[in-house]
């Protein structure tokens, strides 16, 4: 692959007139587009993108077909897709998938549903269509039979049905989503330590405090610390915190609520997560001085 696709990025280069310190700007060195042109080096998935945008041309032209099957290039894929879902960027998002959706080899089995999981999200998110998502979504499941589900990406499916419901307003049949998606530990103990884990207990708690169970939102809140702690993962470890603050202080639990919060704001602070610090210092601050939870 590697002299192939270098010399595929040279002759474009050469043919549309545009200079190596151009290519490589925003991209990498110009000097590793030189190492990939001569075929010393090989570039990764995410480069090939920016450099398939640069020339406004679809990925798979750099590729051969043996080099689409490698299952690094499916990681690649993969960690293109989790960077913007974790940014939140869901037109990025959209145009991988359906840039993706031309590859024969990424439209089979897990790898198929994978895409159509975020495809689902593109939806919800850039054209917000919740029925059509949720149809996607449920695509994607391994099993009709949501009592047979067994995989990780079932689980992510229906953390993400789950967070739709909640979103339109459909708190039971949110819970109900969720409660399927934890039902998957009992059948595969090895997923506790996935992050998708915590996420569910996470979700779910949100939608117990809707609806006013506090105690069972609770319940879910220290089980996703107990998670956060025996995994020595910080991953939602402020969030378990500032939810279960929250819970105590619609439970006029006032001394505990705070000190839930507290401990919040000072996990975030250290995370460096400057919009969430600055939402949580608000509602510490508007709670404090009008005795109000927003």
């Amino acid at each position: 692959m590697y002299e192939h696709t270098g010399e595929k990025i040279r002759q474009l280069r050469k043919k549309v007139g545009m200079s190596q310190a151009f290519l490589a700007k925003d991209v990498c060195s110009q000097s590793e587009i030189s190492r990939i042109e001569r075929g010393l080096n090989e570039p990764s998935y995410q480069m090939l993108w920016s450099i398939s945008k640069k020339f406004g041309i679809d990925i798979n032209y750099f590729l051969d077909e043996q080099s689409l099957d490698r299952e690094d290039y499916f990681r690649e894929v993969q960690e293109l897709l989790e960077n913007a879902r974790r940014d939140r960027n869901y037109e990025l998002i959209e145009e991988i998938v359906d840039q993706e959706s031309k590859n024969p080899i990424l439209q089979k089995g897990n790898r198929k549903r994978y895409l159509k999981w975020h495809k689902g999200m593109a939806v919800y998110h850039l054209h917000k269509d919740a029925e059509g998502a949720v149809d996607l979504f449920l695509e994607c499941l391994s099993n009709i039979d949501l009592d047979l589900l067994i995989t990780e990406l079932d689980m992510n499916v229906l953390n993400s049905i789950g967070i739709v419901k909640r979103n339109e307003g459909e708190q039971k049949e949110a819970v109900y989503y969720f409660e399927k998606a934890l039902k998957i530990l009992d059948r595969m103990s090895s997923l506790r330590k996935e992050r998708i884990v915590r996420k569910v207990y996470y979700n779910i708690s949100k939608v117990h405090t809707d609806l006013k169970e506090y105690e069972q939102s609770n319940r879910y809140c220290e089980k996703g610390l107990a998670l956060c702690i025996r995994e020595e993962d910080m991953f939602l470890f402020a969030e378990f915190h500032y939810q279960l603050g929250r819970n105590h202080l619609l439970l006029e639990n006032e001394e505990e609520g705070l000190k839930y919060w507290e401990k919040a704001r000072s996990v975030i602070e250290l995370q460096q997560k400057t919009n969430l610090l600055k939402f949580i210092e608000k509602e510490i601050e508007t709670y404090r001085s009008k005795g109000i939870i927003e």
